[in-house]
């Protein structure tokens, strides 16, 4: 399956880089077990890596590692905003399915599988997410991600925590209709890209599941975007979905008005 030519892929696997040094070695590692266990079921991957701003050691770790196969791409981008390195990759993939995935985190084996069946599974778009993020390094605990078929959720609470996760599945066209929203956070204080696209892909009614037994393995640092953002006190960009979000069209009343 790796000789394979890009127009030929399911998935695309957009991975973000930045300077995680040896890291991102090992996520890459955990990348070419997904697609050993993807390649045994007949679903052809693409990886489109993406370089932003990203240190030397980290640029030759990722161009000279043996997971890179003929039909993956390589971008390098001086966007220092995670969300414009999305939106690039996301550009440059050919696969009719996205995989957003980080460069330093991990991912059960067979999330690529779970995740294209899930979605292939549903009746109208979904977005899946891994039933469970288990978080490791700085922080260690165990959180299962909200599924919006499996039971209420008032979404209103959306505009206070964040249900869902960074690690998305979907199709390529969601991502191309819904691009991800460049924060700049030092000079605007705006943040969390990933909250606003999971809510605004909401209020567009797009649902978000999960795949059953997928989990994520969160790197939690005592440095990092996600922690700068906290201390800065940064919000979130202005979304349809905060004008009325116990009516959001991809959702469903709140608790308390099914009472």
């Amino acid at each position: 399956m790796t000789g394979d030519s890009p127009a030929n892929a399911a998935i695309s696997a957009i991975m973000t880089f930045h300077s995680e040094k040896v890291l991102a070695h090992f996520a890459l590692l955990g990348l070419e077990r997904m697609r050993a266990v993807s390649d045994s079921h007949g679903i052809v991957t693409q990886l489109v890596a993406v370089l932003d701003s990203a240190d030397d050691e980290t640029v030759r770790i990722v161009m000279e590692h043996p997971a890179i196969r003929e039909n993956d791409h390589i971008l390098h981008v001086r966007n220092a905003d995670l969300a414009s390195s999305r939106n690039d990759g996301i550009a440059q993939a050919t696969a009719p399915y996205i995989a957003i995935l980080d460069g330093d985190d991990y991912y059960c084996g067979h999330w690529f599988v779970s995740a294209l069946r899930r979605a292939q599974s549903a009746s109208e778009d979904v977005i899946v997410h891994p039933e469970l993020t288990i978080s490791f390094g700085a922080v260690h605990c165990v959180a299962e991600t909200f599924d919006m078929e499996s039971g209420d959720y008032p979404l209103a609470g959306c505009m206070m925590d964040h249900p869902w996760i960074s690690c998305s599945f979907a199709k390529r066209d969601i991502y191309l209709k819904h691009p991800y929203q460049p924060t700049n956070l030092r000079t605007t204080g705006f943040g969390y890209e990933d909250w606003h696209w999971n809510v605004e892909t909401l209020a567009h009614g797009v649902r978000h599941v999960t795949a059953a037994g997928t989990a994520l393995f969160y790197r939690r640092k005592t440095s990092s975007m996600v922690v700068e953002m906290v201390q800065s006190g940064a919000t979130v960009r202005p979304s349809r979905f905060f004008d009325e979000p116990e009516r959001s069209p991809g959702g469903f009343a709140c608790a308390e008005e099914r009472s």
